[in-house]
């Protein structure tokens, strides 16, 4: 099962990279996608791989959202947070986590942070404002 997700996900990415949805080029994107090697990990927590997967495909409306917001925004302020991740050392779904958080135009992931139980991510994030009285400037050396 989590073959297929991956593989899936793996069109899915192509898609979005050619915005291409001729038969053809999802032909192509699905030969890319079995060629791709494959993790050796053993088992992927599947209930995990869908909720992360879930995740990133709710990024997308939201990404589109927040580049609007861009577009209407006069300035922005700037903060770094750190989100939690959901526990999981699969490669796999902190991939998907990381690509769920950077997809979107106002974040991006500076770092993995792992304490002794948890994982989670530094992120640095724009926050946009109405007046460009609000812009935070960064000091530079």
């Amino acid at each position: 099962m989590a073959w297929i997700v991956s593989t899936a996900f793996r069109v899915l990415l192509w898609f979005l990279l050619t915005s291409d949805g001729t038969p053809l080029n999802l032909l192509i994107g699905l030969v890319i996608a079995l060629c791709l090697p494959r993790s050796r990990s053993g088992r992927w927590p599947l209930r995990q791989l869908i909720r992360v997967l879930a995740q990133s495909l709710v990024a997308i409306p939201k990404a589109y959202a927040e580049a609007l917001t861009l577009l209407v925004a006069a300035g922005e302020k700037e903060r770094f947070i750190l989100l939690p991740g959901s526990g999981s050392a699969s490669p796999l779904v902190v991939f998907l986590e990381v690509f769920a958080i950077t997809l979107t135009p106002l974040t991006i992931v500076l770092g993995v942070q792992s304490d002794t139980n948890a994982l989670g991510y530094r992120v640095h994030q724009l926050l946009p404002s109405r007046s460009n009285r609000e812009v935070t400037e960064v000091n530079q050396p």
